[in-house]
């Protein structure tokens, strides 16, 4: 009889439905962390061009910690609208099955409550790789980028996408770069092992959002290794020597144990993005970009 009892209810206890509040809506979109600014001109940019633009509808709805504080900002911008009552989910780090249950709840989620270093977003990414939802962020954080880096194959097995940074921090850059890439090796069979982005806007009003002063302050306050991390050109990879048609041209033995460390190329060192110079390739002059350390390390 006990073992019956044990049959029957271990189904169950796996399957978390005991302890989910999950209604069984599963939305084509998620969007988690929306209280916020970034959060404000997500909801404007869907009602303004997605929702208006997109050839098929899709489905989707916002998420917080908060309820209430997304609640106040969906109603702000879709009052009148056939979005205005666009569910809303609540989930909290504090609470593993709020997490699976947001997951349970989407085919992708776009996460935008930063900064990310500050939170468990693993939990979130670990729940989307095991039920083989999508996930992207809008993080320009390195010290991120290398916690979550480990969810890369787990990510590959279970069919998930996994994109941090896909926004203009680093996501951008990223493409652009890869689609030069892909054209120089299958137009005239060629490696790239140089590329320069350029962008122009702003003005004299451009500023800097919040969001973005805060996350500069939580990695500036991160310790020494996290400082040093930061410092490192290639802290996601990517490395290349410098060399010339004869191969590697210098080498540093280090004494005792014989390892080898090739040195690094002078134009990646950081100190180029920090200073007004002429690009001799193109002949323009060119200022520093605040994405410019964060988006050299994501292409590399």
């Amino acid at each position: 009889e006990a073992k019956q009892m044990y049959e029957e209810h271990l189904p169950i206890y796996k399957s978390y439905d005991w302890c989910s509040s999950w209604d069984g809506n599963k939305y084509d979109l998620v969007f988690y962390g929306v209280s916020g600014y970034t959060g404000y001109l997500m909801m404007e940019y869907l009602k303004r061009v997605s929702l208006k633009r997109n050839p098929e509808p899709f489905t989707f709805a916002f998420a917080g910690r908060t309820p209430s504080r997304v609640q106040e900002l969906r109603d702000r911008t879709f009052a009148g609208t056939a979005w205005e009552d666009t569910p809303i989910l609540q989930m909290s780090y504090d609470d593993p099955y709020s997490v699976i249950d947001l997951v349970k709840s989407a085919k992708v989620i776009i996460n935008v409550a930063g900064p990310y270093m500050l939170t468990q977003g693993e939990l979130m990414i670990d729940c989307c790789v095991t039920q083989g939802v999508h996930y992207c962020d809008i993080s320009g954080e390195v010290p991120w980028s290398r916690r979550i880096t480990p969810l890369h194959k787990y990510a590959q097995q279970n069919g998930s996408f996994i994109i941090p940074s896909a926004a203009s921090a680093g996501g951008f850059p990223d493409l652009g770069v890869f689609l030069c890439a892909k054209k120089a090796r299958e137009e005239y069979n060629e490696e790239l092992r140089k590329a320069i982005c350029y962008c122009n806007g702003g003005g004299a009003v451009a500023t800097a959002s919040g969001g973005t002063l805060k996350t500069r302050a939580t990695m500036a306050a991160g310790g020494d290794e996290t400082r040093k991390m930061m410092g490192d050109p290639y802290a996601l990879g990517g490395f290349v020597p410098d060399r010339d048609r004869n191969g590697i041209k210098y080498a540093n033995i280090e004494f005792g144990t014989g390892a080898v460390t090739t040195k690094v190329r002078a134009e990646d060192l950081d100190a180029n993005m920090s200073k007004i110079t002429e690009d001799k390739h193109l002949g323009i002059w060119r200022g520093p970009n605040v994405y410019s350390y964060f988006d050299t390390r994501i292409v590399r």
